[in-house]
């Protein structure tokens, strides 16, 4: 390398350092603290964990957001179901865990919310799907809360029980809202029967 070129090198690799410092010190962008969960000596930062949407009215409580998600999933055949209320109602990120006992093996797929929508849509979509919640079970700590809600599905509105089980719920409360992190849940089975704990007859 000439002494001309290694100059040019030199001023090169200062003028990288220099703007890999100035970009190291720069101030964060900013996060509304309405939004934000308040973070302290995090190298994370914050931000606006359940999305920058207009808040669904039954964002207000965990028991609210959980049963907003039977009024979503719940219809006659061919009902148009508004999947856009229920993504609204999932935290960026979220992720839906769908199972099923098949075969006596037990199966589950994590999912994003738009995959579960699709995948109930062809499932359920062409047939009646009325779902409801008979109990329900939330502990809460400042902006996290678990729920337990146990559900009761049926052909028809007032018709035969056809399965019951637990969704299992992760919710957070960013400042604004409650929104959801996780869901899952199990049926009932003749090998585990819903106990009393949660809310079986």
């Amino acid at each position: 390398m000439t002494p001309k070129n290694s100059l040019t090198a030199f001023a090169a690799a200062s003028l990288l350092a220099l703007n890999l410092a100035h970009t190291a010190s720069a101030e964060p962008a900013s996060v509304p603290t309405s939004y934000a969960v308040a973070v302290q000596d995090n190298p994370l930062g914050a931000n606006a964990a359940c999305g920058m949407g207009e808040p669904d009215s039954a964002s207000r409580s965990p028991e609210t957001l959980v049963r907003a998600l039977y009024e979503v999933v719940t219809g006659a055949a061919g009902a148009k179901k508004d999947w856009a209320r229920m993504a609204n109602l999932f935290a960026p990120g979220a992720i839906v865990t769908t199972t099923t006992h098949r075969e006596g093996a037990f199966l589950a797929d994590p999912q994003t919310p738009a995959q579960f929508a699709a995948l109930n849509e062809r499932l359920l979509g062409h047939r009646n799907f009325y779902e409801r919640e008979v109990a329900q079970r939330i502990a809460s700590f400042g902006h996290i809360a678990h729920a337990w809600s146990t559900y009761e599905t049926r052909d028809q509105p007032d018709g035969p029980v056809r399965v019951r089980g637990v969704n299992a719920l992760q919710l957070l409360n960013d400042g604004q809202r409650w929104c959801i992190l996780s869901l899952t849940w199990d049926a009932e089975t003749a090998a585990h029967p819903l106990p009393a704990a949660f809310g079986a007859k």
